[in-house]
């Protein structure tokens, strides 16, 4: 049994800290053995899959894992996190897309960004909340292994960054730390930049967007249902099986 399962975390508390700085880091929502079994799966999924490309971008994304492997539909429909963005984006909400991200040695590749679907919506962004992004940490996060650069307050701008400091350090900047088996949970409007990786080791997270449901998904999670086995009713919503498709609209009298 997972030994933080116990663990009573203050969803108001975290919500207010994501109402008023973009995002929170909730330490020990899964145990580390937990993290360690996830990391376990994700490495072998990462040999298998690994390109060309992926050696010589040093950063490999690894798409699907909900059909790919049990632990990671049980990470994606977690109670904590569910009752999260419940609370911040309603009953309704939906994954919008459900991967993992790791940044191999010698990545350093980043450049400030909002998440999804601020990256297409017009400026000035609408206030309300309609996505929030969930990191999981698979390994310990540091600065030196590229732990993610995040920008306080910065959900509040209503636009992305400018082209002139994309690519540049903001001083008022932080970096996410934090044990493996911790989230960080941000909104969708946050400016956020991956970090390089100066150690010799790789290092992971788990990248779950979710949104409201009347957004078109990044991902197509709906064509993942029928790769599981029995999916219960909230990872039947979770992947889009309530969401509303376009139909024809005719006389029907």
């Amino acid at each position: 049994m997972d030994k933080s399962s116990n663990v009573k975390h203050d969803i108001s508390k975290i919500i207010a800290e994501l109402d008023e700085r973009g995002y929170c880091v909730i330490p020990g929502v899964i145990a580390p053995e937990k993290a360690d079994e996830a990391r376990s799966v994700l490495e072998r999924l990462l040999a298998e899959e690994a390109t060309e490309g992926t050696w010589r971008t040093k950063r490999q994304r690894v798409a699907r894992i909900a059909v790919k492997d049990p632990i990671f539909v049980e990470l994606m429909a977690h109670p904590l996190i569910v009752s999260i963005w419940r609370e911040y984006l309603d009953e309704d909400m939906i994954c919008s897309t459900w991967t993992a991200n790791t940044a191999h040695p010698g990545f350093d590749d980043y450049g400030w960004h909002p998440d999804f679907p601020f990256q297409f919506v017009n400026q000035p962004w609408p206030t309300d909340n309609v996505s929030g992004q969930t990191m999981w940490l698979l390994d310990d996060l540091t600065e030196e292994n590229g732990g993610t650069g995040l920008l306080p307050f910065s959900h509040l701008k209503g636009h992305r960054p400018p082209e002139d400091i994309r690519n540049k350090w903001i001083e008022e900047a932080e970096i996410l730390t934090g044990q493996r088996g911790s989230v960080m949970v941000m909104n969708g409007k946050t400016w956020h930049s991956a970090r390089p990786n100066v150690t010799d080791k790789a290092r992971s997270v788990l990248l779950g967007m979710y949104c409201r449901p009347f957004y078109v998904t990044q991902e197509d999670m709906r064509a993942q249902l029928a790769d599981l086995e029995n999916p219960s009713e909230l990872v039947q919503q979770l992947m889009g099986a309530n969401q509303h498709q376009p139909g024809v609209v005719s006389n029907r009298y």
